[in-house]
């Protein structure tokens, strides 16, 4: 188990950095542009995943010792701390939380079934949520003028935005002929077609919200068609940056998806 959770711990950085290069993502930093990040570039971007990339090995090592929930929280917390200081943006807090909160859910199920990892993540969400301090965020503020539940429901649900959605539109895409190209845009797709992603709500409220699932299922229907999706995708970059719109959730899970399914060796035979 500790091989397999360093292991899973450099698939979760390489998934966060597949993520970040996928090109185009309406309102996300990518090759071409900042999206709808004024703030942030893709240099930022590496230098705060470099900070992940510790924060994951040091994860799996203490889950290799065999230390409580407790020390990896304390990890977590140092993650963001370091983040905030270096690179100046906490703009992988919401995947420091989501790719910890998967390495421990490994690190308590004997094999990769997905099924009990999804329980995994739960009960240890669970764990979390009880023991958390409250803290003023813009997910925390949506929550309460909402009932949109972000990160902290995808968690307490077991990600089902990774094993319900994502992984299966994926894995659907290459059997039906599809290649990893076309596989990868049709998870884009599901993802914002699902995903509650309090990002968008935060920006551009709920006609935000609409707007990213509904371009997801475009997304969707163009991957299933052949259409021109690259191009759909760069149009609708241009529109979200005019609206100060972006989907930082779905980017998380995204990430996410990258890293499972690269651990599972997915992506690599759907290359070959």
């Amino acid at each position: 188990m500790r091989s397999e959770l360093g292991t899973l711990s450099l698939n979760l950085v390489r998934g966060a950095f597949m993520e970040l290069y996928l090109t185009p993502k309406p309102g996300l930093v990518d090759l071409i542009d900042s999206g709808s990040h004024r703030d942030l570039s893709l240099q930022r971007m590496e230098t705060s995943l470099k900070i992940v990339s510790n924060y994951l090995a040091e994860v799996a090592e203490s889950l290799a010792r065999g230390e409580e929930l407790s020390a990896q929280v304390r990890l977590g917390v140092e993650a963001e701390t370091a983040m905030l200081q270096t690179a100046g943006t906490n703009c992988h807090k919401g995947y420091i939380f989501l790719s910890g909160l998967l390495l421990a859910a490994r690190a308590q199920v004997a094999h990769r079934d997905e099924g009990e990892l999804g329980l995994a993540v739960a009960r240890l969400a669970q764990r979390f949520f009880d023991h958390a301090q409250p803290e003023a965020t813009n997910g925390s503020r949506i929550r309460h003028n909402s009932e949109a539940q972000g990160v902290r429901g995808e968690a307490l649900a077991g990600l089902p935005s990774l094993f319900g959605a994502a992984l299966p539109a994926f894995r659907h895409e290459l059997a039906g002929g599809g290649n990893r190209g076309t596989a990868v845009y049709a998870m884009l797709g599901r993802l914002m077609a699902t995903v509650e992603d309090t990002t968008a709500l935060h920006r551009c409220g709920k006609e935000g919200l609409a707007t990213v699932r509904e371009d997801g299922r475009k997304l969707e229907l163009l991957v299933l068609q052949r259409g021109d999706f690259i191009g759909f995708l760069a149009e609708r970059n241009e529109a979200y940056i005019s609206r100060n719109l972006t989907m930082g959730g779905v980017a998380d899970l995204l990430a996410l998806a990258f890293a499972w399914l690269a651990h599972t060796g997915e992506l690599q035979l759907a290359a070959s």
